[in-house]
């Protein structure tokens, strides 16, 4: 409604207090007769993202877009090819390590962070991830570049493929664990103490003396050590094969 002054726009929010039917009305989206709403296939994109991919469904993608849900298939095939799309999206808005000539470890570990912090600030990716919702085709182009990378360092596909798949498998985990310490407790690594000493030092003979070590490593963003061991093996083997 347009307020073409100001004793108007005061009349309508007064009207607005007094009749709570018409203010749950207004506070609807409001849906007009005639040509579907134009839209772009990005705008459906971030729209799905801000509601959250792990529960999305077209029907409240809809409502927030303030279309018919008919509509959203003008765009996408269905909702498994907008959650690649939005995921796709999402994966590629996070700033990967850019190539210029650094050492091979360097480059591992700058992707390596990268995706850490990028499932650790978005767990609704490790959602989708782990029920199986999201493609392959979301990680091609990510590959990709790790590969072009990887193989002018002199690394065989093969290997550089394993190394990539093997620093996943850390990250991941190291995310999903996170996620649950931080879950747990706000204090996980003093409940990993508390845990410990709840047992006797007979039942715990390694534990109990090792306790300072294993409670800084349940921090639940202590996850490089487990990185650096693993490229630490790669780098033995390089130059063992040298």
């Amino acid at each position: 409604m347009r307020k073409s002054n100001g004793f108007m726009a005061l009349n309508w929010q007064e009207h607005k207090v007094k009749d709570p039917v018409l203010k749950q009305q207004s506070d609807s989206p409001v849906r007009r007769a005639g040509r579907p709403r134009r839209l772009t296939t990005q705008q459906v994109i971030e729209a799905a993202i801000a509601l959250g991919l792990e529960d999305l469904t077209m029907a409240a993608l809809a409502e927030r877009l303030n279309v018919r849900v008919a509509v959203l298939y003008n765009y996408v095939k269905g909702r498994d090819e907008l959650i690649d799309l939005a995921a796709r999206q999402v994966l590629t808005s996070q700033q990967f390590p850019d190539d210029h000539g650094q050492h091979w470890r360097d480059y591992a570990i700058g992707y390596a962070r990268a995706a850490y912090d990028l499932f650790r600030s978005d767990a609704q990716l490790l959602s989708l991830l782990m029920s199986g919702k999201l493609s392959p085709a979301i990680k091609i182009d990510s590959v990709e570049a790790w590969l072009e990378a990887m193989t002018i360092r002199g690394f065989p596909p093969l290997n550089a493929l394993a190394l990539r798949k093997a620093i996943d498998a850390i990250v991941m985990g190291s995310a999903v664990q996170a996620a649950h310490a931080r879950a747990h407790a706000s204090d996980y690594p003093g409940a990993v103490r508390d845990a410990v000493k709840s047992r006797s030092k007979a039942e715990l003979p390694q534990l109990s003396v090792h306790l300072d070590s294993f409670v800084a490593i349940e921090e639940p963003d202590a996850w490089e050590a487990s990185l650096h061991l693993l490229l630490d093996g790669i780098a033995a083997m390089r130059t063992a094969s040298a």
